[in-house]
């Protein structure tokens, strides 16, 4: 087996393993949320906004989930110009400021780092709104770094409940003593796995609460059209992707 591909599972098992409680108590926190007309918003800028894709509008994925993906922040816009927007202080609450919440809602916020003024904006405005807060970050990384917040607080710091993704400091996971090279990084990978592990275990927390979970059928299969229709139709007025 090729050494990345051990240290991706090395680093699945160890973040899922070591955190199964603090999963499954956020399901249910969750679950009860989206029984009560709350919403999964998520957000995470350069590579970190692929796990807010991943958990939307996808087959066999929920409804209930509201990505934010400002263009800004995407790396097809530019990469140098996204970074420098995560630094830029008042960026998030400009970006946050039109979207509708309620107190049942939950923000999810990913940053492999968590120093850099736009994550913790975001998990700061969350909290000043009384949202559950999530974050999924790597802690070996944020504890050996500063925070560029102003508060001189990092991500893991502010949010309620943190997943650690358990990757290296810089995210490289091998290293080569000749020459002194690093690469494989791992953080979308295993921020991959532990978001789905937390909304397989949302939605099956759902259906032990005996509701039936608004997910998303295969627009490749037969029937679903109308069938995803209406179950789309109960978020569409929520998140804004939907409209």
């Amino acid at each position: 087996m090729h050494p990345y591909v051990s240290s991706v599972v090395e680093k699945i098992t160890q973040s899922i393993e070591t955190q199964e409680e603090t999963l499954q108590e956020v399901s249910y926190l969750l679950a009860n949320r989206v029984e009560n007309e709350g919403i999964l918003h998520v957000l995470g800028s350069g590579h970190s906004h692929m796990i807010a894709e991943e958990i939307f509008y996808r087959a066999g994925g929920p409804l209930f989930v509201n990505p934010i993906l400002e263009p800004g922040l995407m790396l097809h816009n530019g990469p140098i110009k996204s970074t420098r927007i995560e630094r830029l202080p008042g960026y998030a609450n400009a970006v946050l400021k039109d979207i509708e919440f309620n107190e049942n809602d939950a923000f999810l916020i990913i940053s492999n780092s968590g120093r850099n003024v736009l994550p913790i904006e975001t998990a700061l405005f969350a909290r000043d709104r009384n949202l559950l807060t999530l974050s999924i970050t790597s802690l070996a990384h944020s504890k050996s770094v500063e925070s560029r917040h102003s508060s001189g607080k990092r991500l893991f710091e502010i949010t309620d409940y943190v997943l650690d993704n358990y990757g290296e400091v810089g995210d490289a996971s091998i290293h080569m003593k000749n020459p002194s090279i690093s690469y494989g990084p791992t953080s979308s990978a295993v921020g991959i796995v532990l978001v789905q592990t937390l909304i397989s275990m949302v939605i099956e927390s759902l259906v032990e609460k005996g509701i039936q979970p608004p997910l998303l059928q295969s627009a490749n299969l037969d029937h679903t059209d109308s069938k995803n229709e209406k179950v789309v139709q109960k978020y569409i007025d929520r998140i804004p992707l939907l409209r």
